[in-house]
């Protein structure tokens, strides 16, 4: 393993695309048995702020969690730390070289020789955010060879097809040690993971495994059961959501997927007979 921070990806608040960028650039360089540092910062100081809720998403699409990063604003000891600094863009490239005169950065369009930026989906639905992941992980695999080669490590093999693996369930015991980091760790929330995942599948369902995600929503539900005090209304709540799951188990809507978001956002709060009326009422338009 590397000391240093070998590669540096740069965006601008580091809290959408760079970690995206991270996560993808990870998976790629491990699929080719490479193990190098992959870490990002940002432009414009958004220091510790977690990723947006539509990068965690797009990046659950992927088999892929970035839920505990947080952004840090790019400094001198970075820069010097960084074998390797790509932005995301030529407009981030532009700001670091005027910042740091003396750095060296590439844009992800110049390592696949393409002049394509990836826009900043900030704001944008989440299908967007999708859309522009698989777009990075593209431009990712058409500039491996540039990019290894910066690194002083000439491509040797050629590059893996580009997937998009469904996530994978998570289960209620902590994963070995030796299962891949793309998993879900156990420390994440798993009705937020619920949550993330519902998103996508009402705005794009076919980026989904629903088979995976339903057995995935089922564990969060296993998961969170077993907090539930026995004297309150929780309980039949989950009872009935069970149901209403399962009429799903085959496939899903956008229309459906919303409902089931709607039902699983409520057990973020105190359940009552008011919650449990708008969840029976909700299976009628199931």
């Amino acid at each position: 393993m590397h000391n240093e921070e070998t590669i540096l990806i740069v965006g601008a608040a580091d809290t959408g695309r760079a970690p995206m960028t991270v996560a993808l650039l990870q998976r790629q360089l491990a699929q080719r048995g490479l193990d190098y540092t992959v870490a990002s910062a940002g432009i414009l100081g958004h220091d510790d702020d977690p990723p947006e809720s539509e990068a965690k998403a797009a990046m659950l699409v992927f088999g892929l969690e970035i839920m505990a990063h947080r952004a840090r604003s790019l400094n001198d000891e970075l820069v010097a730390q960084a074998r390797l600094m790509i932005a995301v863009e030529s407009g981030v490239a532009r700001v670091v070289r005027a910042r740091f005169p003396r750095a060296s950065i590439h844009t992800l369009g110049e390592l696949a020789g393409s002049a394509r930026d990836i826009p900043d989906p900030f704001r944008m639905q989440v299908g967007a955010w999708v859309h522009y992941a698989h777009e990075i992980n593209g431009l990712l695999t058409a500039g491996m060879p540039r990019l290894l080669e910066l690194l002083g490590n000439p491509l040797t093999s050629e590059p893996p097809q580009e997937t998009t693996p469904a996530p994978p369930p998570i289960s209620q015991a902590a994963p070995s040690a030796e299962q891949s980091t793309a998993a879900m760790p156990p420390a994440a929330p798993p009705l937020s993971q619920a949550l993330l995942l519902l998103e996508v599948a009402s705005c794009l369902p076919t980026c989904l495994d629903w088979t995976i995600t339903y057995a995935h929503l089922q564990s969060s539900l296993d998961a969170l059961e077993t907090t539930l005090p026995t004297n309150t209304l929780a309980r039949p709540y989950l009872a009935t959501l069970r149901v209403m799951l399962e009429s799903c188990a085959t496939s899903v809507t956008p229309t459906q997927a919303q409902v089931l978001h709607t039902a699983f956002q409520r057990l973020e709060g105190s359940i009552g007979a008011s919650e449990l009326e708008a969840l029976s009422q909700a299976m009628g338009r199931l």
